[in-house]
């Protein structure tokens, strides 16, 4: 009786769980810049929207700078999650890439909103800068379904406070106009509860973990009454 079998299969179950750590490691550590960068451009984003008219060029110009580095930051990840994780990274690492994509859904979701844009699809369009070059050019970037839906319903209540801001500037039509699709939004997005209470909302990895699965529908559930919330608000406000 030896350890024959024993030995190899250990060694290949660690070099696998190394691979593992290391790359949800690198996501959370890259992650904090991704954040720090879409809550720059949020910030700025209401700061051009709350501006006298006129004055709102270098806010635009500070938010759409900081939705596209966060943009650049995940797509490096992604680039290297494929080729150091390979090609199951998504299922096996979505759940640490969730809060990173939502944020850059609702950074360039409200951007688009105070430019009077389209709102991007879930492969998110922007510049990136050549490193040769030195030249912008175009790129995209995909984010999960779930980070798209967290985003889009964290970007319903941002839109309150484009309201909000529209309305003390004196700009009743634009506040009306936010409202509409704010209102348009969260009605699509509404649809979603019907999986507040369903495992197939979670990333495939966790469907047998019941602690991660919950986190999941609660997480959608606060989002959504979250969101409503803001709607009704923003209704009352608006008269």
């Amino acid at each position: 009786m030896t350890l024959k079998n024993v030995k190899p299969e250990l060694n290949s179950a660690l070099k696998t769980l190394e691979v593992y750590a290391s790359a949800r490691e690198l996501i959370i550590v890259q992650a904090k810049y991704i954040v720090k960068s879409c809550r720059e451009s949020i910030n700025a984003s209401h700061s051009a929207n709350a501006a006298i008219p006129g004055n709102e060029s270098d806010m635009l110009l500070k938010a759409q700078e900081k939705t596209e580095k966060a943009g650049q930051i995940l797509k490096r990840l992604q680039k290297r999650m494929k080729s150091d994780y390979g090609r199951f990274w998504r299922q096996d690492l979505n759940e640490f890439l969730i809060n990173s994509e939502q944020e850059i859904v609702e950074a360039f979701s409200l951007l688009a909103v105070v430019k009077r844009e389209e709102i991007p699809p879930t492969r998110i369009p922007f510049r990136t800068q050549d490193p040769e070059s030195y030249r912008m050019t175009n790129t995209s970037v995909r984010v999960s379904d779930v980070a798209y839906i967290y985003g889009l319903l964290d970007c319903v209540g941002e839109l309150k406070r484009v309201i909000i801001d529209s309305v003390n500037r004196a700009d009743s039509a634009f506040a009306k106009d936010v409202f509409k699709i704010m209102q348009e939004m969260f009605n699509k997005l509404e649809e979603f509860m019907q999986f507040s209470n369903s495992f197939s909302f979670s990333n495939r990895r966790n469907f047998s973990d019941p602690e991660s699965s919950s986190k999941h529908q609660s997480d959608l559930k606060q989002k959504i009454d979250v969101a409503r919330y803001a709607v009704n608000n923003a209704r009352k406000l608006l008269g």
